[in-house]
Formats: structure tokens, sequence, C-alpha cells
């Protein structure tokens, strides 16, 4: 498909990942219809079948996201970032059956992880759709509509101002949907800096070849924090989000009468 491409977001600081991920990419999805671009900052990363493209000097996320996807002559892209290693195969039909379902719906965003349930059924069995005003409803890592991602982008942002200011900017926009059953698996080795202990524990179980030394690991009072942070993150995604809402609403009318 012309009109679709492969984007691996990454920044020259991560550029210890580039090889260890594009490695697990190629192992657990060995297709290559499909054009793959690498976007770094000033060091280009350079593989067979991979076309890299540079942002320029590091200002701040959003903004070398955005000098990244204006490089890409596609109309739909698939995201993913370099710290989220592929876990598990990826089923070329499948992830076909994505590209086609995005084309055909002129999707703005499709989240390929069901960590955030979907409010609506679609004529899809495998696809929901989202509804407007649903918390976290524009992911960095998703399929996208690229011209509609480069409008939503804000200088000055990073992906997690993004994924909140930037899912309210959503509210007033359709086309948002997400799979009912993940695409595939995944494992995020870096949290902020850090190594998280587990993902080092798996890369090491699958042979994954890291820099361990690159940088530390994500231990004691931060690290006990990044969990319960994730636990509590997990247990809330279980709530729909209309509840959820409704509890903080709940909450302010209380903490603004006392």
């Amino acid at each position: 498909m012309s009109d679709f491409a492969i984007l691996i977001l990454s920044c020259d600081k991560y550029s210890d990942l580039w090889a260890p991920f594009m490695d697990q990419f190629r192992k657990q999805f060995p297709e290559n219809i499909y054009p793959v671009y690498f976007g770094t900052n000033e060091i280009p990363f350079s593989e067979n079948g991979v076309i890299p493209v540079l942002s320029g000097e590091d200002r701040d996320w959003s903004s070398s996201f955005r000098a990244i996807l204006q490089q890409i002559p596609a109309k739909k892209v698939f995201v993913i970032l370099e710290d989220l290693m592929v876990a598990t195969k990826i089923d070329p039909a499948r992830f076909r059956h994505c590209v086609e379902f995005i084309d055909r719906h002129d999707a703005l965003h499709l989240k390929y992880w069901n960590h955030i349930k979907t409010d609506l059924d679609t004529s899809d069995p495998a696809i929901g759709e989202f509804k407007r005003g649903a918390p976290y409803r524009a992911t960095v890592a998703a399929f996208w509509d690229r011209n509609y991602l480069l409008k939503l982008l804000l200088d000055g942002e990073n992906p997690w101002n993004f994924e909140i200011m930037g899912s309210y900017r959503t509210s007033y926009s359709d086309g948002f949907y997400g799979m009912k059953e993940p695409l595939f698996d995944f494992v995020n080795l870096v949290e902020k800096g850090h190594w998280i202990p587990d993902s080092l524990d798996w890369a090491k179980k699958e042979g994954v070849a890291l820099n361990v030394a690159k940088r530390p690991a994500l231990t004691g009072q931060r690290g006990r924090i990044a969990v319960l942070q994730t636990l509590y993150f997990g247990w809330m995604a279980r709530v729909p989000w209309q509840r959820r809402l409704r509890w903080m609403q709940t909450l302010r009318r209380a903490l603004i009468c006392y």
C-alpha cells in the first residue's frame, strides 16, 4: 500500500536501543512489503530496508516528531517507539486487516493494544470505537492519519503531555478506534531514562543484546513508585471512563465545598 508506512520513532540519546529494537522487530514481523522509516535527531540509523529520517536539533519531543512526520509521504502511518520491544509474533494477516480498516474507514487513529477498552462496537468484530471525550483516546504508538496527527501535535509537549492533552484536543473528532485484542505483546524497556528491572530480565532471557551500562536501573523508592503507578493505571483502565469522570467530579465538588 503506497499510502501507508511504518515509523519507528526515536531520538539520538536512545541510539543504543536502535539495533536491538530492529533485530527484535524483524524477528517478530519479517514482512517487508511496507516502507519502514526510522526517525532520529541528527544521527541516522542505517540498515537495509530502513529509511532514516532526521528531525535536526532535539528542541522538544513534539517538534522533533512533527519534523519527522513531515518527511514521510504516506497518508496513514503505524507508529512505534524504540523502547517498546515487540515480544510476540505480529500476524501479517491481522496487520493487513488493520491497514485496510484505517484506509476503508479513513480512520484518524487505531490503537493496536487493548489497554484502554473501546466504548462502541463497529461493523468489524475485531475493532471498537472510542466516544468523543474518552481519556487516553490519543496514544503515540498507534495507527494514525498522518495529516491529523501533524495538526494535533503542539510544540513543547512530551509524550505524556500529548497523550493527556492531545486526547482532550480530539474531543470534537470522530474516527478513533481500538483493537479488541492486542495485535502483539510488547515489553517496555525504559521508564523516564531508567531501565525497568523486569524488562531487563526479559531481555536477558530472550537474548536481546542491550548495553546495560548505558543508563541506571529503576530501583529503590523510585522503582516502587513506578510499580505502584503501573498497577494503579492498569486498575483504573478497567473502570469505564465515564464512571472515572463522575468520581473526579464528585471529588472536585467535595474539595470545593470543604
